[in-house]
């Protein structure tokens, strides 16, 4: 083998040469793929962290907001997930009866926290009712406001069209 049929097949040739050439702009290609690959990655992971970071914040001023709701709601999801979820065999062997006592005791336990919630709930006037009487208050306040506003866009509209006709008008005599 020549040296340079050996600098073609290791690709140490210049960029004139055959395989040497096509193997450095491979090289080239391969390179910039990956600083790209690697760029995109690093915006998307900056952007998740940021989804991330703001919807950890949210939910915080949510928490804040209402914990009431937030109550209600870990229980409900902690009540979801233990449903859902199925006992292992091992769990039956090795808790066996505590397992139905803990269970019983359990629903006890939530149907007692059940009835006082429900009651502290309406005692602070969280109820049923009462969310149905502010929904349609709201309902009813925002009718109000979107009418109105229509109305103040139709005079609007009609000014600037009345305008724009005496401009035209005063336009055409001159």
């Amino acid at each position: 083998m020549t040296m340079t049929e050996t600098d073609n097949y290791t690709g140490t040739g210049s960029s004139t040469d055959g395989r040497g050439g096509r193997l450095s702009g491979a090289r080239t290609k391969a390179s910039d793929a990956y600083y790209a690959a690697r760029e995109r990655t690093s915006s998307a992971y900056g952007s998740a962290r940021d989804g991330a970071s703001r919807a950890r914040q949210k939910t915080s001023e949510g928490i804040d907001a209402n914990p009431v709701a937030a109550l209600i709601g870990g229980l409900a999801l902690g009540g979801l997930l233990a449903a859902i979820l199925p006992k292992t065999r091992r769990e039956e062997e090795m808790l066996g009866d505590y397992s139905r006592q803990i269970n019983s005791r359990a629903r006890e336990a939530a149907r007692a926290a059940k009835e006082a919630g429900t009651s502290k709930l309406d005692e602070l006037g969280y109820n049923k009712e009462n969310a149905k009487q502010k929904f349609e208050t709201l309902r009813s306040d925002f009718a109000d406001i979107a009418g109105a506003a229509a109305q103040r866009l139709k005079g609007d509209a009609r000014e600037v069209a009345s305008a724009a006709a005496q401009e035209a008008k005063s336009t055409s005599q001159q």
